[in-house]
């Protein structure tokens, strides 16, 4: 009989804990997806639209200024050696307004939800652009004007697959009026 209790014993432990674990994939992963979904249509976070327009304002006219962000999700870059589950990087040519905006970006830049950093990044340049919540980007090509106090700038943001590195890239370029 006491044999029989501690067999019972065991697999009420054995099926508690899969009730918790189950519990956690059912209730708790859900939520965690929803919250991420949610936010990341939210506004845009101020320090992104400070960095994002002192980078657009530095440029002079006649002058190019661009930083490219890539991303990739589920797997490292393709020719990294270590494995990992997401890897951002981010390319500023050596301009500071740039490295302040990739400085941001590879602490805050999304790498599961890409397209959101590219959506807000957008929201905040070009006045009273929103984008709906159930709004996915894939493939991105915009061009749009953004009036800093001194100048203007076109902006031109590319957003898409980046086929040598692998992953997702959004890039930005401002061109000085």
């Amino acid at each position: 009989m006491r044999r029989n209790w501690q067999r019972l014993n065991n697999a009420h432990a054995l099926f508690s804990g899969l009730h918790v674990r189950a519990l956690f994939v059912y209730a708790a992963v859900p939520a965690i997806l929803l919250t991420a979904v949610a936010t990341a249509h939210a506004a845009p976070a101020a320090e992104l639209c400070g960095v994002l327009r002192a980078f657009v304002g530095a440029v002079q006219p006649g002058q190019v200024r661009s930083f490219a962000f890539h991303t990739s999700w589920g797997t490292n870059f393709k020719h990294a050696q270590e494995q990992a589950l997401s890897a951002k990087r981010c390319e500023h040519g050596g301009d500071p307004a740039a490295q302040a905006v990739c400085a941001y970006l590879m602490q805050h830049g999304q790498t599961e939800l890409a397209d959101a950093t590219v959506m807000d990044s957008v929201a905040c340049l070009s006045s009273g652009t929103t984008f709906d919540s159930s709004l996915r980007l894939h493939h991105a090509e915009l061009s749009f004007r953004h009036e800093a106090i001194n100048a203007g700038a076109t902006v031109t943001v590319t957003f898409g697959e980046e086929t040598e590195q692998g992953g997702r890239v959004f890039r930005l370029q401002a061109e000085g009026d």
